[in-house]
């Protein structure tokens, strides 16, 4: 991928065990000059590499070993080595910070590191998920707190619900291939973001475009989608939004929109118009809509479409308090 040279410095933070994986997963995919860095609470795993810097945090808190789930421990081993993690993350334009809430480690210290970088003249965008089902009520409240707090101080917020992802899948899902389907959509989600402001494109999202739309935006929502053929517009905007993920939010209360089309070199000005026109209608006309194309090697006739829909509010929350908390 091409990194614009004026944009100076980009990190990627993947904190607790699911933001480690993360980091696996897409360290690969992103420009040389983007930053790794992994925190996490069990120092078990954490040598850094050329790629990433991986570090472990509390360990006066922990003693080396998991938050045990609870996010308080979590939180005190963040601020232990509050002053060792800014120094990590002091000088960047923007941090995405991923992670698996619902736990002890990811729970109790993203809201510390988004309170952190809200100091800081650095665009914070984070990317979590919420626990499946079954595991457990008190770890769905937990998870909700800490949106909470990190709605109020990080940018941009998107949450991937992992038992939204459960019902798209196949009832004879196995237990490692519905943790694998969470990892994917993360790590979509993310790439999805940072190709917006990585990959040159006929109609060109900069930096300055992504901060318009999740600059102070809190929650956030990405619709992707898919088409192939003479409707491929319509097919990957109807995909995008008949998103299971999306389904909870107002769309038409978002605060800003960022389209962003990719295709093959056959990508019509009608088809761009089009895609514009059906994304619209799910939103109110006075807010602002940035659109950005890129044309790559994509299969013939195929397109994908990003949608981020940024400020969106909760239709109706059935996150109930569990007993006893």
């Amino acid at each position: 991928m091409f990194l614009p040279e004026h944009l100076h410095r980009i990190a990627v933070v993947g904190v607790g065990c699911c933001g480690h994986n993360t980091i696996n997963y897409i360290k690969k995919e992103l420009d040389d000059n983007v930053d790794l860095f992994v925190f996490d609470t069990d120092s078990r795993g954490l040598e850094s590499d050329e790629r990433v810097t991986r570090m472990a945090i509390g360990q006066q808190v922990t003693d080396g070993r998991s938050a045990g789930a609870i996010p308080s421990v979590g939180e005190k081993a963040a601020h232990a080595s509050f002053d060792e993690i800014k120094q990590h993350l002091t000088g960047y334009d923007m941090i995405f910070i991923a992670g698996g809430l619902g736990g002890g480690t990811a729970t109790g210290v993203i809201p510390v590191l988004t309170k952190m970088l809200s100091e800081e003249e650095c665009l914070c965008v984070t990317i979590v998920t919420t626990p499946f089902g079954f595991e457990g009520k008190k770890k769905q409240f937990f998870a909700q707190e800490a949106i909470t707090k990190i709605n109020a101080t990080s940018d941009s917020c998107v949450t991937v619900s992992n038992q939204k992802l459960l019902h798209t899948m196949p009832k004879s899902s196995t237990l490692i291939e519905a943790f694998e389907s969470s990892n994917q959509v993360l790590k979509r989600s993310l790439l999805g973001i940072y190709s917006l402001i990585s990959t040159t494109g006929y109609i060109n999202l900069d930096f300055a475009d992504v901060r318009t739309v999740i600059s102070g935006a809190g929650a956030t929502v990405i619709g992707y989608g898919q088409g192939v053929g003479e409707y491929r517009i319509k097919q990957a905007v109807e995909t995008a939004l008949i998103n299971p993920l999306l389904e909870d939010y107002d769309l038409e209360k978002a605060k800003a929109v960022l389209i962003n089309i990719t295709a093959d070199h056959s990508l019509r000005l009608d088809e761009i118009h089009l895609a514009g026109e059906l994304l619209t209608e799910k939103i109110e006309s006075e807010i602002p809509i940035i659109i950005g194309t890129v044309i790559s090697d994509v299969p013939q006739d195929d397109i994908k479409i990003y949608a981020i829909f940024s400020g969106v509010e909760k239709k109706v929350s059935n996150l109930l308090k569990p007993k006893g908390i």
